[in-house]
């Protein structure tokens, strides 16, 4: 029977983890053992060469972080990491960005007192800050299924017309709160303003992320994977996160 491995690379866990983003990757964790599928994650933090590290990365993970915390590990993120990103998307790699970390994978960031910083532009956009805060909980129609997720941020991301979205926003602000479009995707690459956690609300997309990086490093998509794992789907338990996402109150009626 054919084990399946795969690596997660976490970054800057320790600082860019706000509004419970670190339970990504333990909820990714989580869902592959489900399937039979091996993990090892990789926490990559500033101050040391993670070269090797990244490299070996299928899926990497970047949580939000207030303008402090993008300031913290800007210089780290954009003169080291910013090549292997890069690479990493070429290859048809996987990433989940939350908030801070979804604008610096933007072209630029403006800050309340007019600074200007540069993202790597894996999505062609900008963010700008402004007031009040988009706050609240937030639904979003994307890939065969309705994203939910909690949403608090000041900055407002304009996508350029070419740059494809995750969704389009039932109920929230999204983006910027006026065009309705929410995240940004380029390749396999992700990004978006939905904490909460995200993952284990959106339970769907999950497993569209193990899809994609198994397709990409084992040539299967999931059902082929658990066929050859030996796990039947009618054994996969999916109660309790059908339970949290209907206990999101407010968003009742939007999926």
């Amino acid at each position: 029977m054919k084990k399946f491995e795969l690596t997660a690379v976490d970054l800057y866990p320790e600082i860019m983890n706000i509004y419970g983003d670190r339970g990504n990757i333990i909820y990714f964790k989580y869902r592959c053992s489900v399937y039979g599928i091996e993990i090892k994650i990789i926490d990559v933090t500033v101050g040391k060469n993670y070269e090797k590290e990244c490299e070996s990365a299928d899926i990497f993970f970047m949580g939000g972080g207030q303008d402090a915390e993008q300031a913290l590990i800007y210089e780290d993120f954009f003169s080291d990491k910013k090549n292997i990103l890069i690479e990493s998307l070429n290859k048809n790699k996987i990433m989940l960005a939350i908030c801070g970390g979804y604008q610096l994978l933007c072209d630029y960031y403006k800050s309340a007192d007019g600074k200007i910083m540069k993202g790597i532009s894996v999505f062609k956009g900008y963010t700008e800050s402004g007031t009040p805060r988009l706050t609240g909980n937030i639904a979003v129609k994307s890939v065969g299924t309705v994203l939910i997720g909690f949403e608090n941020h000041g900055g407002r991301t304009y996508l350029d017309k070419s740059q494809s979205c995750i969704g389009t926003v039932l109920k929230g602000y999204g983006n910027n709160g006026k065009d309705k479009t929410e995240g940004a995707r380029t390749g396999n690459f992700f990004g978006t303003y939905m904490h909460g956690s995200f993952l284990p609300k959106n339970f769907v997309f999950c497993d569209y992320l193990i899809g994609l990086a198994l397709q990409n490093k084992y040539g299967v998509n999931l059902p082929e994977a658990m066929e050859i794992s030996g796990v039947k789907a009618d054994e996969i338990d999916d109660n309790f996160e059908i339970k949290a996402r209907k206990d999101v109150r407010d968003l009742k009626g939007f999926f």
